[in-house]
């Protein structure tokens, strides 16, 4: 499985240990994260590069979020680009679990969510293992299962017609008829 990471380069000032804690404990319970990125960049780089040069890291971590599991965020400290990644993940339906310690910034407004894929969680350095991985336990039940299926063509042209015109993943459309023909059916509602 794979665990893409985010936090504010910025924020490593103040909360490198914990970035570091929270990478271990992602590896710890058999995760392969995508942490890089954050881990072995700072601020002063990142200023320095070029257009081009963020274009392409740019494509490089949304790739990353693509390929993986689990979307985990430190989110004490603000940050435009670590909100746009969250935003993402939650895009292509990825569990997403955000962390912020007592006195750090929250992520209210994806506090309001109640889909159950997005996990708002305090901690302090004594309990950040424990709560990550309580957490981590509860998000493997929201991880989505591979599924492949054949179309004919003219549907494939109609789902490609789709995620272009309406710019979302043919697999996400899919999903969302799933869903709600799912919240329609009084039958399917009786099993659960």
């Amino acid at each position: 499985m794979k665990a893409y990471f985010s936090a504010s380069v910025h924020g490593k000032k103040n909360y490198s240990e914990n970035y570091l804690a929270i990478v271990k404990t992602l590896k710890d319970v058999g995760f392969d994260v995508y942490a890089d990125h954050i881990l072995k960049t700072n601020a002063e780089e990142i200023d320095k590069q070029s257009i081009d040069e963020i274009k392409n890291v740019y494509k490089a971590l949304i790739d990353k979020i693509k390929k993986s599991d689990l979307v985990v965020a430190e989110v004490s400290t603000p940050s435009v680009s670590v909100g746009h990644e969250i935003t993402e993940a939650i895009n292509l339906n990825k569990p997403v679990i955000l962390l912020s310690t007592a006195g750090g910034n929250r992520a209210m407004l994806l506090e309001g969510r109640k889909d159950g894929k997005v996990q708002s969680i305090n901690y302090t350095m004594v309990n950040l293992v424990a709560n990550l991985r309580k957490a981590i336990e509860e998000a493997k039940g929201n991880m989505d299962v591979r599924f492949n299926f054949f179309v004919s063509p003219k549907i494939l042209a109609y789902l490609d017609w789709v995620a272009q015109k309406r710019m979302i993943p043919r697999s996400v459309f899919l999903r969302d008829l799933i869903e709600k023909e799912m919240r329609k059916d009084k039958d399917y509602r009786k099993l659960g």
